[in-house]
């Protein structure tokens, strides 16, 4: 009989075992847990763009996003985007990071990144405590790939980070009495880059969302960037490209290079004493209808500028030398002392010396959209849904339990109804 009494204590063990209520942890701790799900969930090599953590707080969202990145970059396994690319079109488009994001506008954003996942999530108030959401989307097949649900407990991290609020978004107009509509009383809100549609496609020579001329399409959106946009003539200058003949190494001709010339000259030139005011400084320095990512074109860039914009009379361009940020890497004359420059009167492209004062057109990069792909796109199966961690396992040690403690009762019961009685 005490055997019975055993299984019969072993199966209500394990019901409530199944029932018990999941214990809660740091906010780090959880964290830490979700991107490990998401580190074994997807394939190595696989591009992510951590996008929005949806919470009420945009400082508790900023840090889950750059703690998130900072662990996932640490496991060495997936490429992250860089959140100054997420930023860019987060101004494009003109959504929070702490805000809803639907999983659509997920996927567009997600191609427009180049990304091959999309990260998002949310922090609820569930009572005591909080429960920590993450979800992975594919891009192409918008398959959930993995999820996770944490219980986070309230401590004071967590609150002191949900009491920093959200932004004041901007007012709506009071309507007075009579049905007029009259301008809110408050200060007039901080300068933002102007919102471009989601969806907008442009051709070359187009008008671009800072009012520059679209000049290149690469017809993908590999990088975070599709179209390549020149400045107005408004902005044009006329500058050295270095005061102390200082020559860069590594800089590159081809179309797309512009952007890390730029930065890499930058770079050598503030370990420069004296080299100040310089085109690729003014350039970089840019801000124009409120845009600030400006940079010097690379020869390639800059040859596609004069073929597609002032080969065709567009973009006011002047009959002279315009700069590049391709350097020849050297101060030897008898190698190719100069950086290269291209005259707009007649295409021709040369070395110039760098202390020459000659005309400078910025540019900067456009997010576009990708073409439609099919699932052959999807070789490595990254589209398959996989099970997460949390929410998901809590609900099947639940059925086990449950599946395991009736089991038990059952064979307990047959056992007590099969026994013969005892003798009299």
């Amino acid at each position: 009989m005490k055997k019975y009494v055993f299984f019969a204590i072993f199966a209500v063990l394990g019901i409530l075992c199944a029932y018990a209520k999941p214990a809660t942890v740091s906010l780090d701790a959880a964290i830490k847990e979700a991107s490990k799900e998401i580190t074994t969930a997807l394939p190595a090599g696989t591009k992510v763009a951590l996008l929005n953590f949806s919470s009420d707080s945009d400082a508790f969202s900023d840090y889950v996003i750059e703690e998130m990145s900072i662990a996932l970059v640490r496991s060495k396994k997936l490429v992250i985007v860089d959140r100054k690319e997420i930023e860019l079109i987060r101004r494009e488009m003109d959504f929070q990071m702490s805000g809803d994001v639907s999983d659509e506008s997920a996927q567009q954003i997600g191609a427009m990144l180049g990304a091959q996942s999309i990260v998002s999530g949310s922090m609820v108030n569930v009572g005591d405590s909080y429960r920590f959401r993450t979800k992975v989307i594919n891009v192409v097949s918008a398959a959930i790939q993995t999820s996770s649900s944490i219980n986070v407990k309230s401590d004071k991290q967590v609150t002191y980070l949900l009491s920093q609020g959200k932004k004041a978004p901007a007012s709506s107009p009071v309507v007075a009495q009579g049905g007029a509509q009259t301008a809110p009383a408050q200060a007039a809100p901080a300068q933002t880059q102007p919102v471009a549609p989601a969806t907008t496609t442009y051709k070359v020579g187009d008008k671009g969302p800072a009012g520059g001329l679209i000049f290149y399409d690469k017809g993908n959106n590999n990088g975070g960037w599709r179209y390549l946009e020149a400045a107005p003539v408004e902005a044009e200058f006329q500058i050295k490209w270095a005061i102390k003949n200082t020559f860069v190494v590594g800089t590159e001709k081809a179309i797309g290079s512009g952007k890390q010339n730029t930065q890499l000259i930058l770079k050598k030139f503030k370990e420069t004493p004296g080299e100040w005011d310089t085109a690729v400084e003014k350039a970089n320095d840019l801000v124009f209808n409120r845009y600030d990512d400006w940079f010097l074109p690379s020869q390639a860039e800059l040859d596609q500028m004069y073929g597609n914009l002032k080969r065709k009379y567009l973009g006011d361009f002047n009959d002279s030398w315009y700069w590049s940020s391709t350097d020849s890497g050297t101060d030897n004359i008898w190698n190719g002392d100069g950086t290269y420059a291209q005259d707009f009167k007649d295409g021709s492209i040369n070395l110039l010396k760098r202390g020459s004062s000659v005309y400078v057109r910025p540019i900067r990069q456009v997010p576009g959209s990708n073409p439609a792909r099919s699932s052959a796109d999807d070789p490595a199966g990254i589209g398959a849904a996989t099970s997460g961690s949390g929410k998901s396992k809590i609900r099947i040690g639940m059925i086990l339990g449950v599946l395991l403690g009736a089991a038990l009762i059952g064979y307990v019961g047959y056992v007590v109804v099969a026994s013969p009685a005892p003798a009299n």
